[in-house]
């Protein structure tokens, strides 16, 4: 009897695991309104409605993302308290407000809120809902899990922005954010039914007369304090997590003009963003392969050398030289979706993963924030880009740095 409970539970726990990785993966591509290759597609017509400058935009999308950090720190603590129902629902309709709202911003006020809503919704709390989903559902093989789930923002990253600039080009981009916006209300919202708890895992212990008996335990986690308090070991992989988003953001936000500087079009620069993504998922798969068999400081510093190749190779003054550069970018930021989904739950458990992982995507939006207002400055003070690649450079390579000599403590 003992046995056929334990098959029925197992099969249980599979079809929940079938039932999470498409969710996960969805919750991922759901996030494309609030990520920087999506926004990039309205900026120049943004600008052009708003009158706002280019330093001006960056600083208030800089300010709403330190808007969405924050809110990280709170979503983890709500998703460990109610669930992650709860949160698909309310994520859903935070983005799908944002874009409504920012479809009617005609000044700075109205495209702050919506920026920080958008960032908030998409970039933050959508990759840490497809995060959670796995990390809970997952105990073996969590890594390959990760991989699977993270397709669904490698696809949206090929596949979004040039629909999406034909939908510009068709309707306007005011009208695309509602389209948008309807589509998440419609195809996104109603998932939430499909999110159930995760069944416990069972393992089978002494009884005390040479048998065994199925028991049911809770997931083992270290104290969440290691993983809030910014001791060495979980600062140093803040650091390291932290440093792609900042310079990928950074290059993204401002590519097509990035590029023109290296003697591209805006048809080669949306090429060169293609690279990004197609690399991306190249990351993905090699990382899904070798995740769950390497260590930690292994998988930090090979997401920190790619990372260092991305502004090294934009500082060559040549075409191809460019692609190389977003390639190796692409596979910096796909394989670190992966890591990231891996090591902190291996490192801290999952008892309390959504306060932990909540603090981890904090610090990556964190990044991501300030590094629009990088290039901007560059420009606007040099009339280019070479200080700025320059200071991407400085921070990737202080990450590989910081990666090989990170430490559990």
């Amino acid at each position: 009897m003992a046995d056929e409970d334990e098959a029925g539970h197992r099969a249980r726990y599979r079809k929940h695991q079938r039932r999470v990785l498409p969710l996960a993966a969805v919750a991922f591509a759901a996030s494309s309104p609030g990520q920087s290759f999506l926004i990039a597609i309205f900026v120049d017509d943004m600008l052009a409605d708003t009158g706002l400058s280019r330093t001006a935009f960056s600083g208030l999308y800089a300010a709403g993302t330190v808007v969405s950090a924050i809110c990280m720190l709170a979503l983890g603590r709500v998703i460990d308290r109610r669930g992650l129902r709860v949160a698909w629902v309310a994520v859903t309709m935070g983005l799908a407000v944002a874009c409504g709202l920012a479809s009617v911003a005609t000044g700075a006020l109205l495209v702050f809120v919506a920026l920080a809503l958008l960032r908030t919704s998409g970039q933050g709390s959508f990759p840490l809902l497809g995060t959670l989903l796995v990390a809970q559902a997952f105990d073996r093989r969590r890594g390959q899990a990760m991989a699977v789930a993270q397709t669904g923002i490698t696809a949206a990253s090929v596949l979004f922005p040039p629909a999406v600039a034909l939908l510009i080009l068709g309707i306007g981009w005011r009208q695309s954010y509602q389209v948008i916006g309807l589509l998440l209300v419609v195809l996104v919202l109603p998932l939430s039914l499909l999110i159930t708890r995760t069944p416990p895992p069972r393992r089978v212990v002494a009884d005390g007369t040479g048998g065994g008996v199925v028991a049911e335990f809770p997931p083992v986690s270290r104290r969440l304090g290691r993983a809030t308090v910014p001791t060495r070991g979980v600062a140093t992989m803040l650091f390291v997590v932290a440093a792609p988003p900042f310079v990928a953001t950074a290059l993204t936000f401002h590519a097509v003009s990035i590029l023109s500087f290296r003697g591209l079009d805006l048809v080669q620069a949306g090429v060169a963003i293609s690279v990004l993504g197609v690399a991306s998922a190249l990351g993905l798969v090699g990382a899904g392969m070798v995740t769950d068999r390497l260590s930690n400081r292994t998988l930090l510093v090979a997401v920190s050398a790619a990372l260092v190749a991305a502004p090294l190779a934009l500082l060559i003054p040549a075409a191809a030289a460019a692609y190389a550069a977003f390639g190796f970018l692409g596979l910096a930021l796909g394989s670190l979706g992966v890591v990231n989904g891996v090591v902190w739950a291996r490192t801290y458990g999952v008892a309390q993963l959504g306060s932990i992982q909540g603090t981890a995507q904090s610090a990556m939006i964190t990044a991501a924030a300030a590094a629009p207002l990088v290039p901007a400055i560059s420009h606007g003070l040099t009339g280019g880009y070479t200080a700025a690649i320059l200071v991407l450079a400085v921070v990737s390579c202080l990450a590989l740095a910081v990666a090989l000599r990170w430490r559990a403590v």
